[in-house]
C-alpha cells in the first residue's frame, strides 16, 4: 500500500445541516402574561393617610443640564510582549534575530520606511532629552545579592489504561501544540501481553482524560515523527522496520506504508523530518545497520541507503555484515548534509550525506560509551559541540577532539536513559535516569552538579522531549505515563552573556584537550624511546658477542677439515688394498 499522501484535507457540510436561516424584525410588545394582586393579602394591609415615613429603593437623581453621563471603569490586566517577528523567529534566538534584520535591510522599502520614521523617533528623542531619565533613585538602600530560585513542576499526566512503556514523544508543530507518544517494550517479544494494543495516542495537552486521536498500526510503534509544515500528518517507525504515515484529519488507520522488501529488517529506532523544498523528506535507522531517506508522498522505495560500516576490515566492501547497529540520529538545520549516528556498540559516527565514496559519508567517528548511544543532540550555541547519553554518564563533545570528550559529568546512581539540549537556553541541558529523577544542568552555574532535581516517577523514566519553545518538557515512563513538565523562567530564557560566555567555555575545554593530548603523547613516545634505550646492547657485549662467534666458527672449520682429512686417508687405504 503505496499510495499518494494528500498534503491537505478538505472538510465538507451539506448546507441543509447549518439550520434555519435567522430573521430579525422590529414589533411592537405584547402582553404575555398579568398577575393580579391577591384580595386575601389586601385585606391584611391598612391604608394610612398621611404617610410620613420614606422609601427609597434606588439611587437618587437629579436632571440638570450640567450632568454628564456616568463613567464606568474596571481594572484589566495587560501582558506585553515583543510582537511583529514571523513565527519562524524565536525571540530569544540571536542569530534567528540577526538573520531576519539581515534580510529586512535589504529589501527595497527598507530605506523609505525608515525615513519616514525619522520625524517621529526625533520628536521622541527630544521628549527624552528634556526629562531626566538616568537620575539614580534609592541610593541609600543596602545591596543584597540576588538570589536564583528555579522552579519545576508537573503541570498535567496523561495516563496510558494498558500501562504500555512509553517508546517515543513527538510535538506537533502548532500554535497550540499536541502530543504524539508510542507505546512499546523493546525488551518484550511480540507475543507478550504488552503487545495485545498497539494504539499511539495523540493527547492535548489540557485534557488528560482521554486522547484527542488514536494511530492505529499494524505493529508495535517504536518511533513517531511530526511533519514540519502539516501537524496533520504523522509518521511512524515500526517494529517489523516498516514506515506508516498517518492522516489524524481523515482516519485512524494507516494511509500508506512502505513495502517490507524495501524496508529495513529490524526494528526502527531513529526517526528524523530533513530539510527539502518540500519538506516531505525524512530518514530512519534501524539495528541492522542501514540509514533511509524516504520522501512521505511516495514509500514505494527509499530515496537513498547508507550502510554504517566504519571499521572495515582490509579488503571488505562495506556491507550489512560489517555495519554497526543504529541506535539513535541527530540532524540540525545549521548542516542540511550532515548528521550524527549513535550506534548500539557505543560509536557516534560523523557522517555526511554529499560524500562521494563510501570514506567521505563516514569521515570520522568517536568512541562514545561503554554500550548503545541513546541520544545524541548538538548544541545550539555552537554546532561543533554535541552531546550523548549512555552507561551511566553524559558526555560532551568536539569535533575537533577525537581522542576524548571534552566535559564528562560523575556518574549517576542509575542508567542514563535519555538527554537533550534546552532549545533556547545555550548553557543548559536535561537528563533522565532509570530512578525516575529529572535533572537540570546549566554549565555557567554549576559545573560538577546539576542546579535542580526534580522526582517524577517511581518507575523508571524512558523518553524526554523539549517543546521547541522551551517553557514545556513531555517526559515519559514505563508504566504508560506522560508527565507535562513546566520550567520557571530564568531556566528558559537565557541571558545577555550565556552564549558568548558559553563559547569561550568550549574554547578553553578543547584547548585543554590538546595539551593533554600533545602531552599524552610526549609521555608514551619517551616512554618508548627509554625501552629501545634499555633493550640495545652495548658495545662490549656486541665485542664479545662477534669474538663468540669467530670462534664458533674456527671450531666448525677445524672439525669439517679434520672430517675431510679423514676421508682423504680412508679413500687411500682402499686404493692400496686395491692394487
Amino acid at each position: 500500500m503505496c499510495s499518494y499522501v494528500k498534503l491537505y484535507y478538505e472538510y465538507t457540510k451539506l448546507r441543509r445541516h447549518y439550520g434555519r436561516q435567522h430573521s430579525f424584525q422590529d414589533v411592537p410588545a405584547q402582553i404575555l402574561d398579568s398577575i393580579k394582586p391577591n384580595i386575601c393579602h389586601q385585606r391584611d394591609y391598612i391604608l394610612r393617610n398621611p404617610v410620613n415615613r420614606e422609601v427609597q429603593a434606588t439611587l437618587p437623581q437629579t436632571q440638570h443640564d450640567i450632568n454628564t453621563k456616568s463613567l464606568l471603569t474596571h481594572e484589566q490586566g495587560i501582558n506585553h510582549t515583543e510582537g511583529g517577528w514571523p513565527r519562524e523567529v524565536h525571540l530569544h534566538n540571536e542569530e534567528h534575530l540577526m538573520r531576519h534584520r539581515r534580510r529586512i535591510i535589504h529589501e527595497d522599502n527598507y530605506v523609505h520606511t525608515v525615513l519616514n520614521l525619522v520625524p517621529m523617533m526625533e520628536h521622541y528623542v527630544d521628549q527624552n532629552n528634556a526629562i531626566n531619565i538616568y537620575e539614580t533613585y534609592f541610593d541609600d538602600m543596602q545591596s543584597q545579592e540576588a538570589v536564583e530560585k528555579y522552579n519545576i513542576r508537573v503541570t498535567n499526566v496523561f495516563r496510558d489504561s494498558f500501562k504500555r512503556p512509553i517508546s517515543c514523544i513527538a510535538w506537533t508543530n502548532e500554535k497550540i501544540p499536541k502530543i504524539a507518544v508510542s507505546y512499546s517494550d523493546r525488551t518484550c517479544n511480540l507475543n507478550s501481553y504488552i503487545y495485545l494494543n498497539n494504539d499511539c495516542y495523540v493527547w492535548d495537552i489540557c485534557k488528560q482524560t482521554e486522547p484527542i486521536s488514536k494511530l492505529q498500526p499494524d505493529n508495535p510503534c517504536w518511533q513517531l515523527a511530526c511533519s514540519p509544515i502539516h501537524p496533520e500528518l504523522v509518521v511512524g517507525g515500526l517494529v517489523n522496520g516498516i514506515v506508516n504515515i498517518f492522516d489524524i484529519r481523515e482516519s485512524t488507520k494507516v494511509i500508506s506504508r512502505s513495502i517490507v522488501y524495501n524496508s529495513h529488517r529490524e526494528p526502527i529506532t531513529a526517526l528524523l523530518f530533513t530539510l527539502s523544498r518540500t519538506n516531505t523528506e525524512f530518514f530512519t535507522g534501524s539495528p541492522d545497520g542501514q540509514c533511509f531517506w524516504w520522501d512521505l508522498r511516495n514509500l514505494s522505495k527509499p530515496l537513498d541507503q547508507v550502510p554504517i560500516s566504519v571499521r572495515i576490515p582490509v579488503g571488505q566492501e562495506p556491507n550489512l555484515n560489517n555495519a554497526e547497529g543504529v541506535s539513535s540520529l541527530e540532524y540540525h538545520l545549521g548542516l542540511p548534509t550532515k548528521f550524527l549516528c549513535g550506534t548500539e556498540s557505543g560509536l557516534v559516527i560523523n557522517a555526511n550525506r554529499m560524500g562521494r565514496s563510501h570514506s567521505e559519508i563516514l569521515s570520522s567517528y568517536w568512541n562514545a560509551h561503554s554500550g548503545p548511544v541513546r541520544a545524541v543532540h548538538r548544541s545550539p550555541c555552537t554546532l561543533r559541540m554535541f552531546l550523548t547519553c549512555g552507561d551511566w554518564t553524559v558526555r560532551l563533545w568536539s569535533e575537533e577532539v577525537r581522542t576524548a570528550p571534552i566535559v564528562v559529568t560523575k556518574p549517576y546512581n542509575n542508567e542514563v536513559t535519555d538527554a537533550s539540549w534546552t532549545p533556547l537556553k545555550f548553557s543548559s541541558y536535561m537528563s533522565i535516569c532509570a530512578g525516575g529523577i529529572f535533572y537540570y544542568w546549566d554549565f555557567l552555574r554549576k559545573y560538577r552538579e546539576p542546579i535542580a532535581t526534580l522526582k517524577i516517577s517511581k518507575h523508571q523514566l524512558t523518553r524526554l522531549t523539549c517543546h521547541r519553545e522551551g517553557e514545556s518538557v513531555a517526559i515519559g515512563d514505563v508504566n504508560g505515563s506522560v508527565y507535562l513538565v513546566q520550567l520557571s523562567e530564568n531556566m528558559i530564557i537565557p541571558g545577555n552573556q550565556d552564549k558568548h560566555l558559553m563559547s569561550q567555555t568550549y574554547d578553553r575545554e578543547t584547548r585543554r584537550e590538546h595539551i593533554l593530548d600533545a602531552r599524552l603523547k610526549e609521555i608514551h613516545l619517551k616512554i618508548r624511546t627509554e625501552a629501545e634505550v634499555t633493550t640495545a646492547p652495548t658495545s662490549n657485549e656486541k665485542s664479545n658477542e662477534d669474538e663468540l662467534i669467530q670462534t664458533a666458527e674456527k671450531q666448525y672449520f677445524h672439525i669439517v677439515n679434520n672430517e675431510l682429512r679423514q676421508m682423504e686417508t680412508i679413500s687411500m687405504h682402499s686404493n692400496e688394498s686395491i692394487t
